[in-house]
């Protein structure tokens, strides 16, 4: 048997040791779960480390005990330390129930047995040897895949396969790029347990991760102490996570496919591997522009087609069915379309129709504010960037009606606006209510030839998004020679 003095290596463990020792590094760990354990009358836990000392050997430590034991451990150890495990107990996975592997409870390893930790027989403790050669060598497995880097999916490729709900949760690996981080939210909890005593809020981290293959970014929520620690000190468009097991599912909420950390999931941050899949990916998200989180909600206008090639010509219901209704096709979440029909409603002098929004992060600015108040946007300035906090674009409701019925999601937003207008959202606020009024009835019960982009409620944009590229006024008889009947 190979050996690091009392130590073994994880790859000599044989289902029949019951004082197993060696040093391995955490790369993965659980939340503490506590519960009460009738025999004794008292509060146990159970804690779950994943452990890895060397590139090919991975496997679960599982450390049982009193609350106050299991609770030390979480408190302790974390991902990224490199601990003594004394006097473990070997178990087959043989010994797992199937129903346990399915449900990904804790990460799969690649050896044929797991550790378990009893409190009074076994412990763990943070390594404090001399010997820092082997801990750096350790602690440089946390960046090296756990996978080859090839064999991840695509974001696209994820979300066709489980667009439009319905669709059973799956696990799935991937190669993504942060590309935004949105502050840890506190999440109060409704009931309380059955003792009386409330519950400890829940702690959620979201974040925004792309690929080459879907820039418009997936949802990946972490619900982890320690990964939420972790998660705090990425860097948007520059840290990568190579995703192992990572929970794919159709959110409700979202009307989308989701990402979340589970108990089963690994992610190895930045990962060490030859090849060019990682150099390739940053090149990629060093092109995209940098939005904030809530900025992935608001890139209606990003990548307009040219009104040239909108030709597919569609009443008001057909668009309607296909982004929501039957005709929906589940692999696109966008198309155009060309509709003729009357300008129902405009309101050009109404409530102020052009908004403000940051130069840096592209985020829109509440009405009543100067400037964002987002950390990133603020050093951006004081670093030097002289040039304007602030620009002016339209944001205009327009409906569009026809024999099948009304548009109403329809918007005038940022160039095609000002071209449509002819006129600068800087110049808007310059002019009377009488200049407003005959802007408006310039469009208003005029009939019209819209090229429109469409897009679905997908990712972080939760609601039926439509863009007008472009607009033609046209006279009647125009419009009955274009009339289709749905």
């Amino acid at each position: 048997m190979s050996k690091r003095g009392k130590f073994l290596l994880l790859a000599d463990m044989q289902p029949t040791m019951t004082h197993f020792s060696t040093v391995a590094l955490i790369v993965s760990k659980s939340s503490p779960n506590i519960f009460y354990d009738k025999m004794s009358g008292t509060e146990r836990g159970v804690l779950t480390l994943t452990i890895r000392d060397s590139p090919l050997h991975l496997t679960n430590c599982k450390c049982w005990g009193q609350r106050a034991c299991v609770e030390e451990y979480s408190a302790m150890l974390h991902i990224g330390h490199v601990v003594d495990i004394v006097g473990a107990k070997v178990m087959s996975h043989a010994k797992i129930s199937s129903k346990e592997q399915q449900q990904r409870y804790q990460p799969q390893g690649t050896l044929s047995c797991v550790l378990v930790v009893n409190e009074g027989s076994g412990y763990l403790v943070r390594h404090d040897g001399d010997d820092s050669s082997p801990v750096l060598a350790l602690q440089q497995l946390l960046h090296l895949p756990l996978k080859p880097l090839g064999s991840a999916l695509k974001l696209a490729d994820v979300r066709s396969g489980l667009i439009g709900g319905g669709g059973a949760s799956a696990f799935v690996d991937l190669l993504v790029v942060v590309a935004a981080i949105r502050p840890v939210r506190e999440i109060k909890r409704k009931f309380p347990v059955a003792s009386g005593k409330v519950l400890d809020p829940l702690h959620c981290l979201e974040a925004v991760v792309i690929d080459s293959s879907y820039p418009e970014g997936m949802l990946l929520s972490i619900w982890q102490a320690d990964w939420i620690r972790r998660a705090q000190r990425w860097q948007p468009r520059h840290t990568v996570l190579h995703l192992v097991d990572v929970r794919v599912s159709h959110s409700d909420y979202h009307r989308c496919p989701v990402l979340s950390h589970s108990n089963g999931t690994l992610i190895c941050e930045d990962p060490h591997a030859a090849g060019v899949d990682c150099s390739r990916l940053l090149a990629f998200a060093a092109s995209q522009p940098v939005r904030t989180f809530d900025g992935y909600a608001h890139t209606e206008l990003d990548n307009l087609p040219t009104a040239a090639s909108i030709r597919s010509q569609m009443t008001v219901r057909q668009i309607y069915s296909r982004a929501e209704g039957e005709l929906q096709d589940a692999s696109q979440d966008q198309f155009t379309a060309v509709l003729y029909g009357m300008v129902t409603k405009l309101d050009l002098d109404g409530f102020v129709p052009n908004i403000s929004r940051n130069t840096v992060c592209q985020r829109p600015i509440p009405r009543g504010l100067e400037d964002c108040a987002t950390e990133a946007c603020q050093m951006e300035f004081l670093l030097g960037n002289d040039g304007p906090r602030t620009n002016r674009y339209f944001n205009i409701n327009i409906h569009f009606s026809d024999q099948t019925g009304s548009l109403l999601e329809a918007r005038l937003a940022g160039n095609p606006a000002e071209r449509i207008l002819g006129l600068e959202a800087e110049h808007f606020d310059r002019l009377t209510e009488r200049e407003k009024s005959d802007l408006k009835w310039r469009f208003l019960l005029k009939y019209f030839e819209a090229r429109l982009l469409v897009k679905k409620p997908a990712g972080m944009r939760r609601n039926l998004v439509i863009v007008v590229v472009d607009m033609q006024a046209i006279p009647l008889a125009k419009l009955v020679e274009k009339m289709s009947v749905f």
